[in-house]
């Protein structure tokens, strides 16, 4: 990716902190929109935080965002900011409808108004795809079970639109299970190690039967890099970002368990399991390795090896 002026909207969050430490590292001109709902400029080094331009504010507020891309005049913008924490988006639906989907037509459309954007990436998820027992690649049906997989087939459609309506080139990103540290939701692996840190041999969890691809965050970040510079060249460009390997939730806490020398026990916690929860989610990422010249490098055990240094962001704080 050749050194140019980029945007990243979610870019003090898990992936998106992570990305902006590599943007900067390859000399780019970084720029975030945050609205510090979960991020925060901690998660940056700050030696990063030093070089990159950050607006507090909200992706929905269309005023605000198409002033600070018109001041700011990138020519790439990759768009992560999104409610994506499954129990969140469940119990507020029309908060995460709302940041995902109208947040998304908000940035395409300051993008659309610049003058200066010369790609687009978007953020979705492999939780598009409709629930199957074989790897999904993406010519694969889509069929979402939950709210958030809505919200991000909803958010494909429009790039899909933005693109065929303005000719700007975007890259749809199909990512899969982040891991990695300074999380900033209570996904699995963070859940895990913080209750085998508190000390018990008991983990009250949920359904660990289920697969799913476990990708580390700085892959991920390469990836989405990757993206923006190649969809340039195809002009549409979507793909998944993924391990390509599925580990069940009870294998994970073993993972855990093992990196830290601990025996431990699980005890089923209703609260826990959820209504709509596929037992398989896994990648094929044969078209990122042809076109990206991508796959995931970090093993799962590097990935929690990294995530036991530190679960949780700095001043993560527990949500629905």
């Amino acid at each position: 990716m050749s050194a140019t002026r980029t945007l990243v909207t979610g870019g003090l969050g898990f992936v998106g902190a992570r990305l902006c430490a590599l943007l900067v590292e390859e000399g780019h001109d970084v720029a975030v929109v945050d609205d510090l709902s979960v991020g925060s400029e901690e998660n940056l080094a700050p030696a990063v935080a030093a070089e990159v331009r950050t607006l507090v504010a909200d992706v929905r507020d269309l005023p605000t965002l198409e002033e600070h891309v018109r001041a700011f005049r990138p020519a790439r913008v990759i768009h992560l900011a999104a409610v994506h924490f499954i129990p969140t988006c469940e119990s507020q639906p029309t908060l995460a409808i709302g940041v995902n989907v109208a947040g998304t037509q908000a940035v395409l459309e300051a993008c659309s108004r610049a003058g200066s954007v010369e790609s687009v990436v978007v953020a979705s998820s492999g939780a598009v795809y409709s629930p199957g027992s074989s790897a999904h690649a993406e010519g694969d049906i889509l069929g979402p079970t939950d709210v958030y997989g809505h919200s991000k087939a909803w958010t494909e459609s429009l790039a899909a639109y933005f693109h065929e309506s303005h000719g700007i080139p975007v890259g749809v990103a199909r990512i899969f299970n982040v891991v990695g540290p300074g999380e900033t939701n209570a996904h699995l692996l963070p859940a895990i190690i913080e209750q085998i840190r508190e000390g018990g041999g008991e983990l009250h969890l949920g359904n660990l039967t289920t697969r799913r691809d476990y990708v580390f965050s700085g892959d991920v970040a390469r990836g989405l890099a990757l993206l923006a510079d190649r969809c340039v060249a195809a002009g549409m460009l979507t793909c998944n970002l993924g391990s390509e390997s599925a580990l069940s939730g009870a294998e994970l806490v073993e993972l855990v368990a093992r990196a830290v020398g601990r025996e431990v026990s699980i005890v089923a916690d209703p609260a826990r399991f959820r209504e709509s929860d596929r037992p398989l989610l896994l990648s094929d990422c044969a078209l990122a390795r042809e076109l990206l010249g991508w796959q995931a490098e970090t093993p799962i055990e590097d990935a929690v090896g990294a995530a036991l240094s530190q679960p949780f962001a700095t001043g993560y704080v527990e949500r629905a």
